[in-house]
């Protein structure tokens, strides 16, 4: 394939990112990486054309875009913004042929081209297990939560796409059972993704500002995020311990269900920044209480995704790999 042959997108609920692919040595090459604010156009069709006109290359005859939003027909609703598109529609606006996946599954079908130094550990890094079936799991707490895997067997990966982030919340002690009940006057079912997110990170504070009878002095993550570098005994910064903490639980529960044994990694911006108080608090502790299968938790690796364009590497594989074929 030509150089710069395939367009990719990474559409969250805050941010796109666009690049152009083309097949490498090792894994794909992403050129011209671009990333936009959602708020900023009024459709992915327009964001896309943007990114398109301002390119230097060739228009590339293909896509994948990698969205946040279960994907399960023509129409596509971006879970966590208020774009709603045909992919049919799309794809004659861009003048190219679409393909459509969830934007985890992207980042599932990242995990065999990463480079140890785009990994970090969260905690001990046990030998992973030896098995002819590897499956792996990903997450990570954004805007929204997203949940994904990945099965490696007989040279072949299967990607598994879920919307395991909208799962209810487990309360694990008597704080969070009252986070839970004063979130959900607010907002009526609370899933994991309320508490465990860039979102879930100002609910958890009002909650627990609530419980403290103090008043509020943040309502975004980036706001608890100062408070809690002003104050490390406040209650911002008990908020993002608790939020790592849950992520633990939270992450634990789908190397359960996925039966992920050969490890969990986290991915996206909010894991980044929580990185220091993820090694340090009790994400590994709760990751690992799980009753009689506690020891087999503790041989289940969990690491931190570092590439910065782990998404959009992934779509890259997943479509240059599908234009190959054809």
């Amino acid at each position: 394939m030509e150089a710069a042959s395939l367009l990719v997108g990474d559409i969250g609920g805050t941010n796109v990112r666009f690049a152009l692919a083309s097949a490498g040595v090792e894994r794909p090459r992403l050129e011209s990486v671009m990333q936009l604010r959602c708020a900023e156009f009024p459709g992915l069709a327009e964001a896309a054309l943007h990114f398109l006109e301002r390119s230097e290359a060739r228009r590339p005859q293909q896509a994948l875009l990698a969205v946040a939003a279960p994907v399960t027909g023509d129409r596509v609703r971006i879970t966590n913004n208020p774009w709603t598109f045909s992919v049919g529609t799309t794809a004659d606006a861009l003048g190219l042929s679409l393909r459509v996946v969830n934007d985890f599954a992207a980042v599932s079908r990242a995990l065999p081209l990463l480079r140890g130094e785009e990994l970090a550990p969260i905690g001990p890094l046990p030998s992973s297990r030896s098995s002819p079936r590897q499956v792996y799991a990903v997450l990570g707490p954004g805007t929204g939560l997203g949940v994904s895997g990945l099965i490696a067997e007989g040279g072949g990966m299967t990607v598994i796409e879920s919307e395991g982030g909208h799962m209810d919340f487990a309360p694990i002690d008597a704080t969070e059972a009252e986070v839970l009940r004063l979130v959900a006057e607010r907002h009526g079912r609370v899933s994991a993704e309320r508490l465990v997110s860039g979102m879930g990170i100002v609910n958890v504070y009002h909650a627990l500002c609530e419980i403290a009878g103090r008043p509020s002095q943040a309502d975004s993550a980036e706001q608890v995020a100062v408070l809690a570098e002003r104050d490390p005994e406040g209650l911002a910064a008990q908020a993002l311990d608790r939020v790592c903490a849950m992520l633990g639980s939270f992450a634990g529960d789908i190397a359960l269900a996925f039966g992920a044994w050969q490890g969990v990694f986290l991915h996206g911006g909010v894991a980044q920044k929580l990185l220091p108080r993820l090694q340090r608090g009790a994400f590994r502790q709760r990751f690992e209480t799980k009753g009689r299968h506690a020891p087999l938790m503790r041989a289940v690796p969990t690491q931190l995704i570092l590439h910065p364009q782990a998404g959009l590497l992934g779509a890259a594989a997943m479509g240059l790999q599908a234009a190959s074929s054809r």
